[in-house]
């Protein structure tokens, strides 16, 4: 029951949130699409579709004093450009073989540089005006004398006797600042609001000039369906075009034989950047946004945006109910979230499915959250009571046991009895000994230095313990200045990935120690020397001890045999000393070392070996 009033407490809470925050989730859902989209990643482009970037290349070019005696490219260092250059690249673009042109540029005042510029600007697009579309924009402005007004190609490049088709420039950015649909589509509302005249977006206007049947349409949820991140639509400097023997050789290329292209600026120095799928922290150059409308509209595809509905927050509110009530009989908490969240992960994957195959973007992400809330909360009444149960567990256990298996245990309350009762593991045991540390003792208890022999073990300690757990092991016990440490119980692994972790935990001690020392050595105090031993066998791991004090750690030859090997290690001056069955487990180059057959207690003799040390560490095996 009490399960079952927190899912009518959340579905109102959903019902109520959902309706109160209807844009936030638009909001949420268009992120969405843009990281499905960003995802995905780069997608070709139609062929015919060219850029013409005024890029920094071009800008960098032109600061270039003596670059050329080229008085056009000399001229190139000025912004902004004689019209002169623009009516250049106009007459070389055609003469290359393109179908159209269009300008993402604003030409809404005469030239600066005179009427003769205007003049030689103007007889160019009468020349190929049925092959070029100008940019023209329109403002908005707020305060008294708030409206919208169309900044227009300048009547010096028009006459009215000669037509040149227009194209608006203008975004509609959402609510974020980020541009995701296609700026054609604000054309509808601006012919609503000032004039039933202001021209097509620059991409239709564009596509209206070729031959060829295209997609003309216009929806107001259509969002861009995006290429890439700027660059990825193809793209040409314009100081290619300028240069006389990069144009040669793009006019011998063939390139823009058939193309469509869009002139317009990337560089940053020109403000023409914004925030866009894609764009990352740079900006998108808004003629590339006018490039992948084009592109969609070529390809006949877009993002079609379905946005929630009116009452979709009580659809939302219906489905907490169902899920929470269809889950209820799944009594581990872990379950119910898991088949809640999982059924959220397939509806969101769902949805990012639906925007790559599909072009759809559907008002899924509510929905796959209020799933995923359910799950959080119906699971947590079985927690709780979960909880209750281990923190009792706990209670006893930690009486005898130490922190680490009684939590280990009180989270497997089924499966105590066989945990406590022990279990035969086939682990490798690494012992570490500080060298000539009885001596060390003595000398600092003779200065008074107690306190400071305290504070080093405890530095040391800490260093080893962090080394073993980092590779899942675990530290059984210390011994004095030694301390003993298992890889493979309580948790299982396989036999080589216990030894791996094993060596690799030995070499970072190495490593830590070496620190150690040289922070010691700077404080005047000497360094110490480790011995490191592994072994590898079969244990017994449990609850050993007695009714008053119990302990979980592991006994059996391998403890042994570890041991046995400190004590050759001591005797041959070696560091790292290994058992033959630890040596197995290791790649055919490792730097190993056999230092002899010796007796063990209880076995029959076997060879030991010493890890090679002093190997610099980036000539250790991969494989390691």
């Amino acid at each position: 029951m009490r399960g079952h009033s927190a899912v009518l407490i959340l579905s109102g809470v959903i019902a109520i949130g959902g309706g109160l925050s209807s844009t936030w989730l638009r909001g949420i859902e268009l992120r969405f699409a843009g990281v499905v989209q960003e995802t995905r990643g780069v997608r070709s482009v139609p062929d015919r579709l060219i850029i013409v970037a005024i890029d920094d290349f071009s800008l960098q070019q032109a600061a270039n004093a003596d670059l050329s005696n080229d008085p056009l490219l000399q001229s190139l260092s000025q912004w902004p450009w004689r019209r002169r250059i623009h009516a250049t690249v106009l007459d070389r673009l055609i003469e290359a073989g393109a179908t159209a042109v269009a300008f993402d540029l604003l030409f809404e005042s005469p030239s600066s540089h005179g009427e003769a510029d205007d003049a030689a600007f103007a007889k160019v697009l009468r020349r190929h005006r049925e092959q070029v579309v100008l940019g023209v924009q329109v403002l908005s402005s707020q305060g008294p004398v708030a409206g919208m007004s169309l900044l227009d190609v300048t009547p010096t490049l028009r006459p009215a006797d000669t037509p040149i088709d227009r194209g608006l420039l203008n975004g509609e950015p959402d609510s974020d600042g980020v541009i995701r649909r296609r700026p054609g589509q604000v054309t509808q509302f601006m012919r609503e609001q000032l004039d039933p005249s202001i021209p097509d977006g620059l991409a239709i206007a564009l596509l209206k000039k070729q031959k060829q049947a295209a997609d003309f349409s216009i929806f107001s949820q259509d969002l861009l369906d995006p290429y890439g991140p700027p660059g990825t639509i193809p793209t040409l400097s314009i100081w290619e075009l300028l240069e006389p023997q990069a144009y040669a050789s793009i006019k011998r290329s063939g390139r823009l034989r058939n193309a469509l292209v869009l002139v317009g600026p990337t560089a940053a120095v020109l403000q023409d950047l914004h925030p866009a799928v894609f764009s990352g922290a740079q900006g998108m150059p808004g003629v590339e946004l006018h490039a992948t409308e084009l592109a969609n509209r070529l390809d006949s595809r877009s993002l079609r945006w379905i946005p929630t509905p009116a009452g979709w927050n009580l659809v939302m509110a219906f489905l907490v109910i169902v899920a929470g009530v269809s889950t209820a009989r799944l009594e581990r908490p872990l379950a119910r979230l898991g088949f809640l969240l999982s059924a959220a992960g397939l509806l969101v994957a769902g949805s990012a499915g639906l925007i790559v195959w599909g072009g759809v973007l559907l008002p899924i992400l509510g929905v796959a959250g209020s799933v995923a809330i359910t799950g959080i909360v119906t699971s947590a009444d079985a927690t709780v009571r979960l909880q209750w149960q281990r923190r009792r567990l706990l209670r006893t256990l930690g009486r005898y046991l130490s922190p680490a298996v009684a939590a280990k245990i009180a989270d497997q309350p089924e499966e105590t009895d066989g945990l406590l009762g022990g279990q035969l593991m086939n682990v490798v045991i690494l012992m570490s000994d500080i060298r000539g540390f009885t001596g060390f003792t003595q000398e600092m208890t003779e200065q008074g230095k107690v306190k400071e022999l305290v504070n080093r073990l405890n530095q040391y300690f800490s260093e080893v313990v962090n080394a073993v757990h980092s590779e899942q092991g675990t530290v059984d016990k210390f011994i004095g200045d030694a301390v003993l440490a298992v890889f493979g119980a309580p948790l299982k692994q396989s036999r080589s990935a216990n030894v791996r972790a094993a060596v690799r935990t030995a070499l970072a001690l190495q490593e830590k120690l070496a620190v150690l020392n040289r922070g010691w050595e700077k404080q005047g105090q000497k360094p110490w020397e480790q011995v490191i031993v592994l072994s590898h066998g079969w244990v017994l791991s449990g609850n050993i001890g007695c009714a008053s004090r119990m302990d979980y750690t592991v006994i059996g030859d391998a403890v042994n045999t570890a041991s046995r090997l400190e004590t050759i290690a001591k005797q041959t001056g070696q560091l790292i000393v290994i058992s033959a069955a630890v040596a197995e487990q290791l790649p055919s180059n490792f730097p190993l070392r056999n230092i002899g057959t010796f007796a063990m207690r209880g076995q029959e003799k076997q060879q030991v070996f010493a890890l090679g040390t002093d190997t610099d560490a980036d000539d250790w095996p991969d494989t390691l």
